[in-house]
């Protein structure tokens, strides 16, 4: 859900702040979320679970395999 808040509100950050970093657009978004309403993290909660649920659809025998660093390469 934070990742959708945080691509929601970082254009707007950027453009109030076009010196800072992804960084520090970060830990500004990061304090915004935590000081956000039950109400509003709900939204982003929802539009996360329907994104998860498309993309199960879209792909049905899709499952994440972490690759250890030396794989990597």
């Amino acid at each position: 859900a934070f990742i959708l808040y945080r691509q929601h509100h970082h254009p707007r950050i950027k453009e109030a702040y076009p010196d800072f970093t992804n960084n520090e657009i970060s830990i500004i978004l990061g304090k915004q979320w935590k000081a956000e309403s039950e109400e509003v993290k709900m939204q982003f909660r929802n539009m996360a679970e329907e994104l998860k649920k498309k993309h199960a659809e879209d792909h049905p025998d899709y499952h994440y395999t972490p690759r250890k660093p030396s794989e990597k390469k």
